[in-house]
């Protein structure tokens, strides 16, 4: 069975009436450029941001900024590649480069980049370590576990804390091999992402990422905008 995406659910399709969009070309795909136990990286283009205004008069329309914010972001919204590789004893590395450094002290109340597995919230988690995120609360960084356990209404239980650092172009969390192994064997599944708004935000109900890597969903260019998922998650297993 497909695995469901917790940011734009595998099961529906979106029109969105009546909002500005910027929206990658099927040219800008990005693409996975190594693949091998231990190992994957994928490569995203830069410039493919999601970017639609929230609106406070269509609560349930897909978007992923405030009200009224400019249709720009900066660079270091934007992934350049998405990585995960096994380093030994028992650990591993997922990071994101992007296309500019993380500010030590972003100027906006609220950003997050998250590494989100197969299960999303259509099926049941086997375990508490179901995604990754790395959070600036407009006070102070954090990094943790989570687990979404519910689409409508959105719910996200938020777990262990974990190891992260900024690089310098990015940023990087180190977990046990152990806690992604939990599936019978059975390949990770996976994409990475960054918001700008939370997934579960109180007034509007269907926020989603700035930009994901692989594009396992993107805004269709063609008036009407509609959400559309081109592209599978990434595949890791360990060596």
């Amino acid at each position: 069975m497909k695995p469901s995406h917790p940011h734009f659910p595998w099961s529906w399709i979106i029109v969105a009436a009546a909002v500005t969009l910027t929206a990658p070309m099927p040219s800008s795909a990005s693409q996975v450029v190594a693949q091998v136990p231990g190992n994957t990286v994928v490569q995203d283009a830069s410039g493919d941001l999601l970017l639609v205004d929230c609106n406070a008069s269509f609560p349930d329309h897909p978007c992923s900024l405030p009200p009224g914010a400019p249709l720009a972001l900066p660079n270091w919204f934007d992934i350049k590649t998405a990585k995960i590789t096994e380093i030994g004893g028992d650990r591993v590395d997922l990071s994101l480069a992007l296309y500019a450094p993380v500010p030590a002290v972003p100027p906006v109340p609220f950003v997050t980049y998250f590494w989100q597995f197969q299960d999303g919230c259509f099926e049941p988690s086997p375990t508490d370590k179901d995604g990754i995120r790395v959070h600036w609360d407009g006070d102070i960084w954090s990094a943790n576990w989570y687990v979404i356990t519910s689409c409508n209404p959105r719910t996200v239980v938020h777990g262990d804390p974990v190891s992260f650092v900024f690089t310098d172009d990015g940023v990087m969390v180190r977990v046990r091999l152990a806690d992604l192994i939990t599936r019978g064997g059975a390949p990770l599944e996976w994409y990475a992402g960054v918001r700008r708004l939370p997934f579960a935000h109180p007034t509007f109900a269907r926020t989603v990422p700035v930009d994901v890597a692989p594009d396992v969903v993107k805004f269709n260019p063609s008036p009407p905008p509609i959400l559309i998922h081109p592209e599978d998650p990434a595949d890791w297993e360990p060596r």
